[in-house]
């Protein structure tokens, strides 16, 4: 499992390169980029590997979180599988915001999330939701399409 989740913390740092934030949420000026993880944390020490790395001129910064709060001040949420229950509570409270949501449950994507893991065969997917992506006003490159399942819900 541990494999599975440098993969998955591989895939993370990837995503940044292929999604654009609006500058209201993520300021030219701002000088990180935070991934944070909800609930339960899958990762492990896979995720200190890309912790302070640069990407796009930023610094990479990883948080923990605890109750459903703070979410909105997230580039990037990871919703652990512990907290499937809460996911609609997370989307309601993450509504209007530009927040790259990403889980690894069943139906997420239908949930409202935006990239979900899925495994296949042994391998580490992930499908995309669109709509989501668009109403959470993220731009995904086309280059991120191409290697994902989409879906629109």
């Amino acid at each position: 499992a541990l494999r599975e989740y440098q993969i998955k913390a591989a895939f993370l740092y990837n995503f940044l390169k292929f999604v654009d934030w609006p500058s209201e949420a993520l300021p030219e000026t701002s000088d990180a980029i935070t991934i944070c993880v909800f609930g339960d944390d899958p990762f492990g020490e896979a995720l200190d590997f890309i912790k302070d790395k640069m990407v796009r001129g930023r610094r990479l910064a990883i948080r923990r979180l605890g109750p459903v709060r703070d979410l909105e001040s997230c580039h990037v949420l990871f919703i652990g599988a512990s907290e499937e229950a809460r996911v609609p509570q997370v989307m309601q409270s993450l509504r209007g915001s530009s927040v790259l949501t990403v889980g690894e449950m069943e139906r997420f994507a239908e949930a409202g999330g935006i990239i979900n893991f899925v495994l296949e065969k042994n391998k580490v997917r992930f499908e995309i939701n669109l709509n989501s992506a668009e109403r959470a006003r993220l731009k995904l490159s086309s280059q991120l399409l191409s290697l994902a399942k989409v879906v629109r819900q």
